[in-house]
């Protein structure tokens, strides 16, 4: 008999950026749908850069290596729908095994069906909503990408393995030292696979990751201030506080204050 799957709020986010995305190289568990309503956003995935344009839609499928940035700051308008595949129990393949041909849809490709879900679908809407309309996209999603079949060990680039290392172990305490360790690897490559690759430092990178993971928390669940971040993997609040005012230009008290303001209008 095959485990229950324990269905979580955290694993469907929705959101609507009023602004271009800026973040760094990176990979997670996650299907993650990126629409621009208007203007631009631009992603790099698995080294080949793209440039999404308003009406046109990227999916990165799990443990992708990608990132996000932004070129001439103008206003943007883009949905980012990340969900754990397991959500979806078996309506689709098994997508760690699979990879688009083209991560694009183009515009001319998403009919009037397929675009209302995409605007109808909301962060403020209960996680049942949500999770109805990540249905209807993902259908969409799967009956126009062209799949392929990932070969059994696609990657053995050292950048790749200690990214998908971060990104299922930034909960816990991770160290420069600990890295080199469990790669048997020295410190200044570690640092040098940052510095080079994803143009950042690992605390800033693991701050990063930990801000979002809370800020999904924050959003997501009724669990207070101090024990999110003891959940997100900072060893104290003051840095807790640091990272997430730096990555959300507000603190994470500020945050939640903000959404729960926004809910009782």
């Amino acid at each position: 008999m095959l485990p229950a799957y324990e269905i979580r709020k955290s694993d469907l986010t929705v959101k609507h950026n009023n602004y271009e995305l800026d973040f760094p190289e990176h990979m997670h568990k996650y299907i993650e749908i990126v629409y621009v309503y208007k203007g631009f956003q631009h992603l790099k995935i698995e080294n080949q850069d793209f440039e999404v344009t308003e009406g046109v839609m990227t999916v990165i499928f799990p443990d992708t290596v990608h990132s996000f940035y932004s070129i001439d700051k103008k206003n943007s308008e883009v949905l980012i729908v990340m969900c754990d595949p397991k959500l979806f129990g078996n309506l689709f393949p098994d997508l760690k095994n699979f990879r688009p041909q083209n991560p694009i849809i183009s515009r001319e490709s998403i009919n009037k069906k397929f675009k209302t879900a995409l605007t109808c679908i909301s962060p403020d809407d209960s996680f049942e909503v949500k999770f109805s309309w990540a249905c209807v996209i993902m259908s969409y999603i799967m009956e126009i990408m062209k799949l392929e079949h990932l070969p059994s060990d696609p990657v053995t680039d050292i950048s790749y393995k200690i990214v998908k290392y971060v990104e299922e172990n930034f909960t816990e305490p991770i160290t420069r030292a600990s890295l080199a360790q469990h790669f048997n690897v020295s410190e200044c490559y570690i640092s040098r696979i940052f510095a080079q690759k994803f143009k950042i430092n690992l605390r800033n990178y693991l701050g990063l990751i930990r801000a979002e993971y809370a800020a999904n928390l924050i959003r997501t669940t009724d669990e207070n201030i101090t024990l999110i971040s003891q959940l997100s993997g900072f060893d104290s609040q003051r840095t807790f506080n640091r990272m997430f005012k730096a990555a959300y230009g507000r603190t994470p008290k500020e945050y939640k204050n903000s959404i729960n303001q926004f809910i009782k209008e």
